[in-house]
């Protein structure tokens, strides 16, 4: 069985806290998107929510967070066409 790939990760720390968004490609051609809230101090997941879509589009649709990195990659150039 083949592990999903990541093809987007950015973190970011506020004070104790520290936000982590990541995509994966899963092996269908599917992408999941996992959006998590941590402890720093302890580097501790406190809160992660996961996003499926089965295509580009549908991972845009989503109803992400409203994080710094959930932002960013809105505004990244995974959207570029020549990204898969």
């Amino acid at each position: 069985m083949k592990h999903p790939d990541s093809i987007y990760y950015t973190e970011g720390v506020s004070g104790q806290r520290k936000f982590t968004f990541e995509v994966f490609r899963e092996a269908d051609g599917s992408y999941r998107a996992v959006a998590a809230r941590w402890n720093a101090r302890v580097n501790k997941v406190v809160e992660q929510t996961q996003f499926t879509a089965p295509d580009k589009a549908g991972l845009r649709e989503q109803p992400y967070p409203a994080t710094r990195q959930v932002k960013i990659f809105l505004n990244s150039g995974f959207w570029d066409d020549h990204n898969v």
